[in-house]
């Protein structure tokens, strides 16, 4: 069994990229994650109420920022030392402004639904629980219960069932310590993405970020994540702008990564 926590970043426009993100967490190790967030709050200064989320403005006061930085990379390290598993849906606000704000929310839920079943029916066809940061954006609640009823739709009008995912329901800050781990991957991938003038430190959440990258070792023997991990879209881009700007994306993330 696995838990499916995602949520969204920069979809305002204002980057040039819309992020999408899902953590996949095995059952068995959700205690000792959600303990072992606990106890780096508890060592990095954050008190009981206090948000522990990526974005630097949600810092709490007494926390320093050196601290703040430190605890996000143990948050990172503790889910790759967990086999969590991340799945990262980019694509360019250039194209995506051309959708409805609801649609493009949709259609990113989608694309993680899908590829959190198709991650579960490659680990033995296990049962899957997947959540959502909740948002105001849409009718949020309305959409979940109508793609597990009635399965994903697709641009040819047929729908798709989910196989393996049991539950599909929201979820909200506070919530659960599992939520930071999701939020933190999240705002981790959205800066690399995003920030492309700050590579020193995209350097480095990047290669954190790779270790719990899903992904699938091809020929060579080396790990593809293309449309597992990393799902870009559209997949068929025709104007050269556009093409342009996934080449950069793709060779600086490839940079970061140290493949070339």
């Amino acid at each position: 069994m696995y838990l499916m926590i995602a949520d969204e970043a920069d979809q305002d426009g204002a980057k040039e990229f819309l992020v999408f993100a899902g953590v996949f967490f095995p059952a068995e190790q959700l205690l000792k994650i959600s303990n072992s967030v606990a106890k780096l709050r508890r060592d990095f200064g954050f008190n009981e109420t206090d948000v522990l989320k990526s974005a630097v403005g949600t810092k709490p006061k007494e926390v320093p920022a050196e601290n703040h930085a430190k605890i996000k990379n143990a948050v990172l390290e503790l889910a790759a030392e967990t086999d969590c598993k991340i799945c990262c849906y980019v694509v360019p606000h250039a194209i995506a402004k051309g959708q409805k704000h609801e649609d493009r929310l949709k259609f990113g839920t989608n694309t993680l639904l899908y590829k959190f079943d198709q991650f579960l029916n490659e680990n033995g066809k296990a049962g899957g629980l997947a959540l959502f940061d909740q948002t105001k954006d849409y009718k949020q609640s309305n959409y979940l219960r109508e793609v597990f009823a009635e399965g994903l739709p697709f641009h040819d009008g047929k729908r798709v069932h989910l196989q393996n995912i049991v539950k599909i329901e929201t979820t909200g800050v506070g919530h659960s310590h599992l939520n930071s781990v999701a939020d933190i991957v999240v705002g981790s991938f959205r800066f690399v993405v995003n920030e492309p003038d700050k590579d020193k430190v995209g350097a480095v959440l990047l290669k954190l970020l790779a270790k719990i990258m899903w992904g699938q070792e091809n020929e060579n023997g080396r790990l593809a994540v293309r449309d597992r991990g990393l799902i870009i879209r559209p997949k068929t881009i025709r104007l050269d702008e556009y093409k342009a700007d996934i080449s950069a994306l793709i060779d600086r993330l490839e940079q970061y990564s140290g493949a070339n």
